[in-house]
């Protein structure tokens, strides 16, 4: 064997080897259970009985968080309307997106968005 084919053939296997630990390592779009931040989260106002407001939050197509109280505050009151739950909701959202966990709602924040609320 010449040193040009013995260059030829170790290059080849270099880039067979290569080819083969991006295919067993690669995961591509996939999401792995253990992942965070990468979900595909939607949200969704719910009226409730009493003319309040509340929220679901899916993963996919699955229901993750269903709020009917208004997080981060005391009592069980619900929101006054659709907007003021679909604002929190996306901040829920936005917090899992993150990857932060829980999405703890705090009352400054709901403050700051324009949420009302008892004191």
């Amino acid at each position: 064997m010449t040193k040009k084919s013995i260059i030829k053939i170790a290059l080849i296997c270099i880039l067979a080897f290569a080819g083969a630990a991006y295919l067993f390592f690669h995961k591509g779009d996939k999401i792995s259970s253990d992942s965070e931040g990468l979900r595909n989260f939607k949200v969704a106002a719910i009226p409730l009985d009493s003319a309040e407001w509340g929220y679901r939050i899916y993963q996919d197509t699955i229901p993750v968080i269903e709020q009917k109280f208004i997080p981060g505050v005391q009592g069980n009151a619900g929101f006054k309307s659709e907007e003021e739950a679909l604002k929190t909701a996306g901040l829920v959202k936005s917090k899992l997106e993150k990857g932060i966990w829980p999405p703890a709602v705090s009352a400054e924040e709901l403050d700051s968005m324009g949420i009302t609320f008892q004191h």
